[in-house]
């Protein structure tokens, strides 16, 4: 019985672990985005 608590529990912890890093390696990249590229201006083509 208690084997199987500290199963659920480690299961519960590795998924919490898994989606937190998830969490910060979208928000680092987005980060990395905004500040890695200079805004460019459209160029209308003329024909």
């Amino acid at each position: 019985m208690k084997r199987k608590l500290w199963i659920r529990i480690g299961a519960v912890v590795l998924a919490a672990l898994l989606l937190w890093w998830l969490f910060w390696a979208i928000l680092i990249d987005e980060d990395e985005n905004d500040q890695g590229l200079p805004e460019t201006e459209q160029i209308e083509a003329v024909d």
